[in-house]
């Protein structure tokens, strides 16, 4: 299927023996990396037939060993490995891409009593009835008793994953363990106050940053003798060497 020529015509202005190899050669950043900004140079009328275009492109083999080889191949030189500059931070990566996507720990189980979740209730001043009332929720909760706060459950994990323990750090080495924050979380059971829940963590990500290394982990709080978990969660920490 030929180009558009207003499209061919944008992208070959002033070179007419360009071939199709050399087209996408020449343009790959924005046909890879910067496709937004390529719709917005044509005619909204072909905007739809280069999202159709491009998506067939790529199912030629011919097209994405182009691509391939240009992503590899850097002015004509194979890109470094990605490394970092502190031997520790790099031995810590080198350990935790071995264990990407297996689980690497599993804790004690810790019971989620009611002075627990009062407590967190005053801390919070979260005291809605379903989680403090216990005799309340036995009669109006379909959970037939308090539930501790999503919340809760989600602040307990650094010692649910023995995070915590400065006798026993998670990842030896690094200086300093900064919490950057969730990618995402559910609770897709509720936690019923007396519950025993366990935490599992596996490594999904590690990415070389600035001074050390950003790890993100998969935490699953399992409630005992139940199906379903009473949180996922995915958190990001910055390791500081």
């Amino acid at each position: 299927m030929p180009l558009p020529q207003s499209i061919y015509g944008h992208f070959c202005e002033g070179k007419p023996d360009m071939s199709v190899i050399d087209l996408i050669k020449e343009k790959k950043e924005r046909l890879t990396r910067n496709q937004a900004e390529f719709r917005d140079l044509i005619a909204p009328q072909w905007r739809e037939y280069w999202s159709e275009l491009w998506t067939s492109a790529r199912n030629y083999q011919w097209v994405n060993w182009v691509l391939e080889q240009e992503k590899s191949v850097v002015g004509g030189a194979a890109e470094a490995p990605v490394q970092c500059d502190h031997p520790e931070a790099e031995a810590m990566r080198q350990h935790l891409l071995a264990q990407i996507d297996t689980v690497t720990f599993v804790g004690e189980w810790m019971q989620i009593g009611q002075d627990r979740i009062n407590q967190f209730a005053e801390v919070t001043e979260d005291r809605q009835w379903i989680h403090t009332d216990p005799e309340r929720a036995k009669r109006e909760s379909p959970f037939k008793g308090t539930i501790a706060h999503g919340f809760l459950t989600l602040s307990m994990i650094p010692l649910l994953t023995n995070a915590v323990d400065p006798e026993n750090p998670p990842y030896e080495g690094a200086k300093m363990v900064v919490n950057l924050g969730l990618n995402e979380v559910r609770f897709p059971y509720p936690l019923k106050s007396g519950s025993r829940v366990r935490a599992s963590k596996k490594i999904v990500g590690v990415e070389v940053v600035r001074r050390g290394l950003e790890v993100t982990e998969e935490i699953t709080v399992e409630i005992e003798n139940t199906r379903r978990p009473a949180c996922v969660a995915q958190a990001v920490i910055r390791l500081v060497y």
